[in-house]
């Protein structure tokens, strides 16, 4: 048998019984999700089929319908709590922040007027760009300014933190500092470094710079984040989630 299911105006799709009774385990569904099949005049909550079902079946189908909504309110209670739009949106600001900020240092110390005739006169030649690039950082870098190269120490220690923390903590600088992490949707375990890093960061950079479809693949995983779940398009790449980090009970 087919389920058509959604969660208020959202549409979750067409699945056969056994999808529906094992989403309801392991939380994709929720009781209050409405379903429609073949044969029902109109659309109901999971809930109330399951129990009309259980009535049309007999009564020894209802300790199993019973205990199929004990495990999914008992598995829902353990959920982590989602992270909330705000916090997310602070959290990338945070480390839009990071990268933005020593950059915008180093190109104040690269940048003069020589140089920027030279950038003007070769703009369309993009091996030329960096040719001239590489040439004024060296006539820096001659000068005695040590400031490329803090700026590049800095840089490397960020990106090395970030990997850290999110291959073993699901966070970011930003997410750290707010309190939220990038679990796995599944279960909210670990998402570890090939979902966190590769697949959810990684991945979706090289995507987001493909010619002509990266600008509308940014807005699009811009624009999920509205989704009940709040879950963007780098999320559903890499199945996971960002929730928050449960605080450590304090002794007492």
């Amino acid at each position: 048998m087919k389920y058509h299911l959604a969660r208020g105006e959202e549409q979750l799709g067409t699945f056969s019984d056994l999808d529906v009774s094992a989403g309801l385990r392991n939380g994709r569904f929720q009781p209050g999700d409405l379903c429609w099949t073949e044969g029902m005049k109109d659309w109901q909550t999971l809930e109330t089929h399951m129990q009309e079902v259980a009535e049309e079946t007999g009564t020894a189908q209802e300790p199993a319908i019973a205990a199929l909504e004990e495990e999914v309110r008992k598995d829902q209670s353990t959920r982590l709590e989602l992270a909330s739009l705000g916090q997310r949106l602070a959290a990338a600001l945070v480390d839009l922040a990071s990268i933005l900020v020593p950059m915008m240092i180093m190109f104040s110390v690269l940048i003069d007027e020589r140089f920027e005739a030279e950038i003007r006169a070769v703009q369309n030649d993009p091996q030329a760009v960096m040719d001239a690039l590489q040439r004024q950082i060296e006539k820096v870098q001659a000068t005695g300014n040590s400031t490329l190269m803090m700026l590049g120490w800095f840089m490397d220690v960020l990106v090395i933190t970030n990997i850290i923390l999110l291959t073993v903590r699901g966070q970011t600088l930003g997410k750290l500092l707010l309190g939220i992490q990038v679990v796995r949707s599944a279960d909210d375990s670990r998402a570890g470094f090939l979902r966190a890093v590769l697949l959810r960061s990684l991945l979706l950079i090289f995507v987001l710079f493909l010619p002509h479809v990266g600008p509308f693949l940014l807005i699009a995983d811009v624009l999920l984040i509205f989704r009940a779940d709040r879950r963007c398009l780098h999320d559903f790449i890499a199945d996971t989630r960002v929730v928050l980090r449960p605080r450590k009970p304090q002794d007492t």
